[in-house]
């Protein structure tokens, strides 16, 4: 009778263990921030591409209102987060501008990175 308890306990941890473990390298979530508008006054015929951004990220649930991780995008703009399966949003972790956010909901699928653009708008107009 013991012996079954304690196998069962045994069971139960190592489910336990393999629920909270960290996402597979290669699953998660990657892509390029961007900043704009960087021109005062936008015209027509003028370029006035957004740029690279570095910034700390938060990777929310798709409500956006609980942190399940926060990281920093590289002076490229680029950012790769591995992240278990399930549907996250991106958003800044400082408050103001330049404002970031996702441009689409995020869903993370087994062994898969998926692809987005954070776009951080700098209140230019």
């Amino acid at each position: 009778m013991k012996l079954s308890h304690l196998t069962s306990c045994a069971a139960a941890a190592f489910l336990l263990s393999a629920c909270s473990s960290p996402a597979p390298a290669g699953q998660g979530i990657r892509g390029l921030v961007l900043l704009g508008p960087n021109c005062p006054v936008v015209q027509e015929g003028v370029p006035c591409p957004d740029t690279p951004y570095q910034t700390q990220l938060a990777v929310t649930n798709p409500e956006g209102n609980r942190v399940i991780k926060t990281f920093w995008s590289a002076a490229d703009g680029t950012f790769e987060v591995t992240l278990p399966v399930g549907g996250y949003a991106l958003r800044s972790v400082a408050q103001g501008l330049p404002y970031c956010q996702s441009d689409q909901p995020l869903v993370v699928s087994a062994g898969d990175m998926t692809e987005t653009t954070v776009l951080c708008d700098t209140g230019i107009r």
